[in-house]
C-alpha cells in the first residue's frame, strides 16, 4: 500500500535521521523564475529567512551547503540546485525539506507529485511554510493537489496575459515590452529616437558604402570603445561583432516602420523545458508600428546592393585552393576555435585561427596564429592512411568499442526490466484502489488522490522508459556506426593512395577525425574513431613522434613562423 508524504508531516515510512553531532539535519529549497529576480529582488532572501525561522523552531540544523536556490522556471525540473537536492535525498543525508510554498518546488502538478514521491521514498518529511499544520488527511492532499493544478494554471494564464497585453500595446502603436530596438528607446509607451544611438546607425552606413567590410566597421567601433547595443554584464569587456552590423545593415525597421511577432520561442534542442530558440513568423501575423525613420530608402537600398556585390565577392574567393580540413576538422589550440584556409600574400595556402582579430584585445593569442597547409595535411593524411592500412590495430578498436555497447546495453536491459515492474505494480495498485472504493473501505476524495499518485508514479515510469528508448537508439546507431567503420575502412584500404581532395575529405569526416595545433606545442594532436597513432607512422626529418593514440606532428614541419594576424 502506498504512503504518500505529506505536506507538514511525516511519511509513514521515516528513515533514521541523518545527524551531525546529535543534530537533526534539513534541506532548503527557494526559486525564482529569472537571473534578474535572483540578483535584484527580494523574493529569495524572505524565501530563505522565512524557511530557516520554520526550520529551527522545528529543531533542526540548515548547514550553509543545504540552503540551495534556483533562478530556473517553475515549469521544468530541469534546475541546477534542485538536482543537488535530489542527490541529497537520495543518498540519505537529509531528514526533511523546506520550501516556502508548493509552486516553489514545482508549477507542474506531475511534477509536485513526483518529487513527494521521491521524498516518501527516502524517508525526508516535507515541510511547506504557507501550508497549514494539520495538512494530513486525504481532504488536505487533494487540496495540495488543487493548489498544484492552480499553480500551473496561473502560469499559464499569466503568459496568456503578457502576450495579448504586448500585442494590444503593438496593435496601438505603442511599445509592447521587452527590449527595444537599437536606436529607440520608450517615453510612456511611445517609441523616440536616441540622437546618438542613431547617428551611429547613419555612420555604420556611411561606412559600409564606402566600402569597409563589416568586419573591419566591427573592428573600429571596438577600438573606439563604443558601447554595444544591450546591457552589460558586469565589467566584462565588450566589443562588436560582425553579425551585429549585419544586423543593423539588414533591419528594415530603420526605415520607419518596425513589426512585432516576427519570431516565436520554440523549445531547446538539448532541454525542451528551455525554449531558447526562435522561429521565423508568417508575415501575416506581423504588426506593424510606425517609428520615426533613422535611415532613407536610398541609403538603405545601396547598402542592400552592397551586400549582395560582397556575398558574390566571398564565393569567387572560395574557389581556390583547396584544402583538406573543411567542416571544422582543424582546431586552435590557443582558443578552441575552428582553422580555416586561405592565402598568404606570396600565394602560398595556409591556415589560419578564425576568431575575429578584434577579440585580440582582450584575450591575445601568446604566438602564432597561422601555419602551413601542405606539410600538416601531408602527415596527417600519411598517418590516417598508416592506421587503415592495418587490420589488427583496427579490429582491437573496434572490439574495445563493442564490448562497452555489450556492457552499456546490459545495464539499459536492467533498467527497463525495474520500470516495467514497476508500471506493474502501478496497475495492481490502481487495481486495489478501485476494489477499496467499490467496497466503501474509502471514499470518493481518498480514491481520486490514491489514483492521481498511482498515475503519476506510472507516467514517471512512461517518461523513464522513453528515455531509454532514446538511449538504446543510440546504442543501435553507435553499433551501426561501428560495423560501418569496419565495412568503409576494408572497403577503401586497397585505394588509399589514389584518393582524391575530395574522397581524403570524406574519409576524415566518416571516421571523425579532429587535430587540435597549438603553436607552442611541439605536435598537434589527431582523434578520431579509429586510434591515429604516429609512432605507425614515417614522420619527415625533425619530427619528434609521442606514443598513444592520440597523434602529434613536429612544429617543424611549418618553418615559415609568424604571419600577419587575420
Amino acid at each position: 500500500m502506498s504512503r504518500p508524504i505529506l505536506p507538514n508531516g511525516t511519511t509513514a515510512r521515516q528513515a533514521s535521521p541523518p545527524q551531525l553531532n546529535g543534530q537533526r539535519l534539513a534541506a532548503i529549497y527557494a526559486r525564482v523564475s529569472t537571473t534578474d529576480q535572483a540578483d535584484h529582488g527580494f523574493s529569495l532572501p524572505y524565501q530563505l529567512d522565512a524557511t530557516l525561522a520554520m526550520a529551527q523552531r522545528e529543531g533542526y540544523t540548515v548547514p550553509d551547503t543545504y540552503m540551495l536556490q534556483d533562478d530556473y522556471t517553475g515549469m521544468s525540473l530541469n534546475r541546477p540546485q534542485l538536482a543537488q537536492l535530489r542527490t541529497l535525498v537520495q543518498q540519505g543525508l537529509v531528514q526533511a525539506m523546506y520550501v516556502y510554498d508548493l509552486d516553489r518546488l514545482s508549477r507542474r502538478l506531475a511534477h509536485q507529485l513526483l518529487l513527494a514521491e521521491e521524498l516518501e521514498q527516502a524517508g525526508v518529511t516535507l515541510r511547506i511554510v504557507t501550508m497549514p499544520e494539520e495538512a494530513k488527511t486525504p481532504e488536505s492532499r487533494m487540496f495540495t493537489h488543487m493548489r498544484g493544478v492552480f499553480a500551473e494554471y496561473e502560469r499559464a494564464k499569466i503568459l496568456e496575459r503578457t502576450r495579448n497585453g504586448s500585442r494590444r500595446r503593438a496593435h496601438e502603436g505603442l511599445t509592447p515590452g521587452g527590449r527595444l530596438l537599437y536606436g529607440y528607446t520608450a517615453v510612456e509607451g511611445a517609441f523616440l529616437v536616441v540622437p546618438e544611438e542613431a547617428a551611429l546607425i547613419q555612420r555604420i552606413y556611411t561606412l559600409y558604402l564606402d566600402g569597409y567590410s563589416t568586419l573591419s566597421i566591427a573592428a573600429l567601433l571596438t577600438d573606439e570603445g563604443i558601447p554595444v547595443p544591450g546591457p552589460r554584464q558586469n565589467d566584462a569587456p565588450t566589443f562588436w561583432h560582425a553579425s551585429t552590423i549585419a544586423n543593423i545593415l539588414h533591419q528594415k525597421a530603420y526605415l520607419g516602420t518596425a513589426h512585432y511577432g516576427k519570431s516565436a520561442r520554440i523549445a531547446s534542442t538539448t532541454n525542451p523545458d528551455r525554449k531558447t530558440r526562435a522561429r521565423r513568423t508568417d508575415t501575416s501575423a506581423w504588426i506593424p508600428m510606425d517609428v520615426s525613420a533613422i535611415i532613407d530608402q536610398a541609403t538603405f537600398d545601396a547598402a542592400q546592393l552592397q551586400a549582395t556585390r560582397n556575398r558574390s565577392v566571398r564565393r569567387h574567393n572560395r574557389i581556390a585552393p583547396r584544402y583538406l580540413f573543411v567542416d571544422g576538422r582543424l582546431k586552435c589550440g590557443q582558443c578552441g576555435h575552428v582553422m580555416s584556409g586561405y592565402q598568404d600574400r606570396t600565394g602560398a595556402p595556409r591556415y589560419r585561427c578564425a576568431r575575429k582579430a578584434m577579440h585580440e584585445r582582450f584575450t591575445p593569442h601568446t604566438g602564432t596564429r597561422s601555419l602551413a597547409a601542405s606539410p600538416l595535411e601531408t602527415l596527417v593524411w600519411s598517418a590516417v592512411e598508416q592506421v587503415l592500412n592495418d587490420p589488427e590495430l583496427l579490429a582491437a578498436e573496434l572490439a574495445r568499442r563493442q564490448a562497452g555497447t555489450s556492457q552499456e546495453q546490459t545495464q539499459l536491459d536492467r533498467q527497463r526490466q525495474e520500470y516495467q515492474r514497476q508500471l506493474a505494480r502501478c496497475d495492481r495498485g490502481l487495481t486495489r484502489w478501485e476494489a477499496a472504493y467499490l467496497d466503501d473501505a474509502i471514499d470518493l476524495a481518498d480514491f481520486k488522490a490514491k489514483r492521481a499518485e498511482v498515475e503519476t508514479r506510472r507516467a514517471s515510469a512512461l517518461e523513464a522508459l522513453t528515455a531509454l528508448d532514446a538511449d538504446q537508439e543510440r546504442l543501435e546507431r553507435l553499433t551501426l556506426e561501428t560495423t560501418a567503420i569496419a565495412t568503409y575502412c576494408a572497403r577503401v584500404r586497397q585505394n588509399l593512395t589514389r584518393f582524391t581532395l575530395e574522397e581524403k575529405q570524406t574519409a576524415l569526416t566518416a571516421l571523425n577525425i579532429t587535430v587540435t595545433w597549438h603553436p607552442d606545442w611541439t605536435t598537434p594532436t589527431i582523434t578520431g574513431s579509429i586510434p591515429v597513432d604516429i609512432t605507425t607512422t614515417t614522420l619527415p626529418r625533425h619530427a619528434q613522434p609521442q606514443p598513444g593514440t592520440q597523434s602529434r606532428v613536429s612544429a617543424a614541419l611549418w618553418p615559415h613562423g609568424r604571419c600577419r594576424r587575420g
